[in-house]
This record gives structure tokens, C-alpha cells and sequence, in this order.
């Protein structure tokens, strides 16, 4: 077994939270390994939006470019189209206005931006692993990591280790960080192009009939389709005929020309489907020698968005601390357990509204919609939890994040 010279940090999960932390890390002046899985990056259907917030901090990180490169397109309306909402009804929301200087989110192609930071990392000094496998971390004052690559197996003693291995929790499960997890629908995903009749600034979310619908474009005629639906439904979309099915589904009376844009577009990479799970932490992401970052710590349903923002947050609050101190004990890490803490809670609150005024279907769920949306009308203020897509938690008001907001917001009589 080989050991090359100890580093400072090692870092398992080459994705967007454990990429854009080898940058900054080796920007830094410490010395990085960053062990990814896949010999090449390739679309593995993961989340592609950034939000407003999160697009700060990839420019805190110093990664902002690597979106650039990799393809980001700026969004710069949101549009519903839903069963519940008349023509009449449907309006653009600027997207553009929430955060001064940054503009509206980014979707991009997921893969193209890891393997910009990737090359970002190893031009700054990062040694990058690819195609590394059976990777074991075994945590402690001096953690251990043990992985193999065709070359031969490699033993590794950092002197502390970034879990970043996304919401399959690899490393988080080997030293003990376990998880209350909860499941309220599945989703599924896949890349087109050739969707020239889309309005190429514009998302879009809905529901319909039995599922919830959303159009993430890329720019050029590219776009990341989403649906949710119930977990009755979770083999819908699987097996022979499965990506014509997925398809199918947008087409939708809510539609414009009954999502014609959409259903005569052209799948361009995969189609996966997953439930959407929601995954709490029952203590401190963390133990002696090693911190988990991004899903890896902890996400809220995928519902919200929010994924990849809060992985740039976790990235540059974890590399801030590295960086200003010599003392990486579990206890140096208490800000970053704290703000994490209050952000998911914030998060999970708030994906579980969405979830189930969108996420839910029938005759009583349009009626709740069709209800909310007129008490949106009338009252901005219980349009609070919508900013969870656009502005950091923290800086969204407390009220939304009450029993009693919630319970105003779905109440059954008028």
C-alpha cells in the first residue's frame, strides 16, 4: 500500500461542495487530495440551479468563473402554470431584483462545472484522484482514508478530512453521523435540447393532475426537466419506455399549447428517478478529524432548490475556519454546526410547505392552492416562504418559519 506524503486536507466527493472547497483550501495555501469516484465527470442528474444566494458565495469561494466556463445561463423570470391559476392569472416574477449586483439564478450543466473546479483545484496545487473506489475513512486526532484507483491501493493520514459525498452519505455513515430521514414524494430528471419554442429567460413550476412540474433552461434550447409525484407512482417513469413517459407528462392543459415546447424536445442525457428524501442530522455533522459538507451534512427535501447553495455556503464557512486557525478540533467548528443548524431547520420548514401546497394532488389540493394563491393576493406577507429560493435563510423574515404561519397559510375554512 502506497502513502504518499501526509496532506493537510482530504477531501472525498469531487462535487460542487468538495471542488469548490479544494479551491479555496489550496488558493489558501494548504495542501488538498480530492478523491472523486467517476474517472471522467459525466451528468449524473443533479441539481443545476443556483440561487441568488448561493451565486454570493461561489463568488466568495472564488469559483464564480468555473460557472461561467461550465455554461450557466441566467434565469431571469419564473412563471406558474397550474391547474389552479387562471390565464388570467399567470404573471412573471423578476427574478433579478431580490439581490443587489448579482442578478437572477444560474442553471447549468452540473458536471461541466465540477470538472472546471476540479482543474481549478489541481492548477492551484490540489492533487486530484479520479476513478478512486472503496474509499474508507476511518476518523480520529490524525483520521485515516484508505482508497484504491487501477494503479494500487493508498493510504492517506490528513490531518483532517471533508465528507462531501452528496446524499448517499458515504463517509458520514462509516464514522457514525447518522441521519432522521422522511419522504414525503419521488422526482426524476433529464437534460433536452432542441426545446426551441421556450421562452429562454423563463422557468416555470406547476401541478397538474398527479404531477408537479418544473422547466430549468439552459440557454441555446437546452433545459433540466423535473417532475414530482407520489411515491404510489415511483415505477412510473422506470424500465422500457420510461423517458417517452417522462416526456409525455408535460403535456398539460396549463401549458402554453399544452406544453408542446416541452413534449417535442429532444432527452439529451439521462433519465433518473429518486425519492425525495429529507435528512436531518441527529448531532453535529462532524467527529474527531473529520466535517461533513454539503448534502452529505444534512439536506431538505429537493423541493426547494436549495441544495447547491447551501453546499457553496457549507464550502466557504468550513474553508473560512481552516483558514483562520491552526486548531481544527470539533470544537472550532461550533459556528459552522450552529448556522448549519439553523439554516436546515429553516430549509426543512420551508420544503415542507412547499411540498405540500405543490406536491400534493386531487380536488382538495387544487382547492388549497387556488385558496393560497388568492391569500398571497391579498397579503404579501404569506408569500415569505417563496424568498427561500432567493435570498439566504437568515435573511428571510421569522414568522415564516412558525406553527402558526403554517397553520394561517392552509387552514381548511376561510
Amino acid at each position: 500500500m502506497t502513502r504518499p506524503e501526509p496532506p493537510d486536507v482530504v477531501i472525498v466527493g469531487g462535487g460542487i461542495a468538495g471542488a469548490s472547497a479544494a479551491c479555496k483550501l489550496t488558493a489558501g495555501g494548504l495542501s488538498v487530495v480530492l478523491l472523486e469516484k467517476q474517472d471522467t465527470y459525466q451528468d449524473l442528474v443533479r441539481g443545476e440551479w443556483l440561487a441568488p444566494w448561493g451565486i454570493r458565495e461561489a463568488q466568495r469561494l472564488g469559483v464564480y468563473d468555473c460557472f461561467s466556463a461550465g455554461g450557466a445561463w441566467e434565469i431571469r423570470e419564473w412563471m406558474t402554470w397550474d391547474e389552479a391559476v387562471t390565464d388570467d392569472e399567470v404573471e412573471a416574477v423578476d427574478m433579478t431584483r431580490f439581490i443587489p449586483g448579482v442578478g437572477g439564478p444560474m442553471s447549468f450543466p452540473h458536471h461541466a462545472v465540477c470538472a472546471l473546479m476540479a482543474e481549478q483545484a489541481a492548477a492551484s496545487g490540489a492533487r486530484l484522484v479520479m476513478n478512486a473506489s472503496k474509499i474508507v475513512v476511518v476518523p480520529g486526532e490524525r483520521p485515516v482514508v484508505t482508497y484504491r484507483t487501477p494503479e494500487g491501493a493508498f493510504e492517506l493520514r490528513p490531518r483532517l478530512v471533508l465528507g462531501a459525498t452528496g446524499r448517499g452519505c458515504t463517509v458520514g455513515r462509516q464514522v457514525g453521523i447518522t441521519m432522521r430521514n422522511s419522504m414525503h414524494h419521488w422526482g426524476g430528471g433529464m437534460m433536452v435540447e432542441d426545446m426551441a419554442g421556450w421562452p429562454p429567460d423563463v422557468q416555470a413550476m406547476g401541478t397538474e393532475g398527479d404531477v408537479m412540474f418544473m422547466v430549468f433552461p439552459q440557454g441555446y434550447g437546452r433545459a433540466r426537466l423535473y417532475l414530482n409525484f407520489p411515491t404510489a407512482n415511483k415505477h412510473r417513469y422506470r424500465g422500457p419506455g420510461g423517458v417517452e413517459r417522462f416526456m409525455a407528462a408535460f403535456e398539460l392543459e396549463c401549458l402554453p399549447d399544452r406544453g408542446k415546447a416541452v413534449t417535442e424536445a429532444t432527452p439529451a442525457g439521462p433519465l433518473s428517478v429518486w425519492p425525495s428524501v429529507s435528512s436531518v442530522p441527529e448531532g453535529p455533522p462532524l467527529t474527531e478529524g473529520v466535517v461533513l459538507i454539503g448534502d452529505e451534512a444534512g439536506n431538505a427535501d429537493t423541493v426547494l432548490g436549495t441544495g447547491l447553495s447551501c453546499a457553496m455556503r457549507d464550502s466557504r464557512t468550513v474553508c473560512d475556519i481552516l483558514l483562520a486557525s491552526s486548531d481544527w478540533s470539533p470544537a472550532a467548528f461550533a459556528p459552522y454546526v450552529e448556522e448549519r443548524g439553523f439554516r436546515l431547520e429553516r430549509l426543512d420548514f420551508g420544503a415542507s410547505i412547499i411540498s405540500r401546497l405543490h406536491v400534493e394532488f386531487g380536488p382538495a389540493a387544487v382547492e388549497r392552492r387556488r385558496r393560497v394563491r388568492k391569500l398571497m393576493a391579498r397579503n404579501f406577507a404569506a408569500q415569505v416562504t417563496g424568498l427561500l429560493n432567493m435570498v439566504a435563510p437568515e435573511d428571510v423574515p421569522e414568522f415564516g418559519f412558525s406553527e402558526f404561519f403554517a397553520e394561517r397559510l392552509f387552514r381548511e375554512t376561510a
